[in-house]
């Protein structure tokens, strides 16, 4: 029985271990993960965004006339 003791004491020790690696490696995810730009350099970086995505708006939209798009409006939300 003695050993089994011992065993137990060190399940209790890698359980531990395992515990800490997991907590480490969340904190330096999250870290990691965090933007360290200003709110003026995010700012920036939205502006210079937008005419790619407003580009792709106005592609799919194309040459059609308002009520051709109300009509696809609401056949794509009687889909959902």
């Amino acid at each position: 029985m003695a050993t089994t003791t011992a065993g137990s004491g060190n399940n209790t020790a890698v359980i531990i271990l395992a515990i800490l690696v997991i907590a480490l490696a969340a904190m330096g995810a999250f870290w990691l993960m965090q933007d360290h730009r200003s709110g003026s350099e995010r700012v920036g970086d939205a502006i210079a965004a937008a005419p790619k995505g407003l580009d792709k708006a106005a592609d799919k939209l194309g040459d059609q006339p308002p009520a051709q798009n109300v009509t696809d409006n609401l056949k794509d939300a009687t889909k959902k």
